[in-house]
């Protein structure tokens, strides 16, 4: 094969796997989101012994307000949110503690499999996300919090449609 030939297939080879990775791999990903629907057997809320109630998680997301669908940073080998009288604690790298008093607001995004709780904090662009994976799970995690904790309409309504 002569230069210009072989400069041409190599070219229109690397056109058309850029074409396979930004419209197939997309497609892929948004085929496997809507396929997904939300569990409907949620995972029992277990007592920590503390006087805490240790919420059962798929994963928790540390990301940016504002940005709820992209994360600084993941756990889903061992993520963890417990509720207790005084706030929560969680991990996503770390385990961290919040008193309610800190927490701005809480949110529930749904997105195919995907049930978010998101918790925003005051004074900072950090939040957390935990994947409870069912709205059930995420109605009664919303149950636990205190009145006074500011809900989004959305995190309002999830919990109005379990009670």
């Amino acid at each position: 094969m002569n230069e210009p030939v072989q400069k041409f297939v190599i070219e229109t080879l690397l056109f058309l796997a850029g074409l396979l990775v930004t419209v197939g791999l997309p497609w892929l990903v948004l085929r496997r989101l809507r396929s997904g629907k939300p569990s409907t057997t949620p995972q029992p809320i277990l007592d920590d012994g503390a006087g805490g109630k240790v919420i059962p998680l798929l994963a928790s997301f540390s990301g940016l307000r504002g940005l709820p669908w992209i994360g600084l940073a993941s756990n889903n080998l061992n993520p963890r949110l417990v509720i207790t009288p005084d706030g929560i604690s969680y991990r996503v790298l770390g385990l961290q503690a919040c008193r309610w008093a800190d927490i701005a607001q809480v949110d529930v995004r749904t997105l195919g499999a995907t049930v978010n709780i998101g918790f925003g904090f005051r004074g900072s662009p950090i939040t957390f996300d935990a994947n409870v994976g069912s709205i059930i799970l995420a109605a009664r995690t919303l149950a636990l919090l205190p009145t006074d904790v500011v809900l989004t309409s959305r995190a309002r309504s999830v919990l109005t449609e379990e009670l």
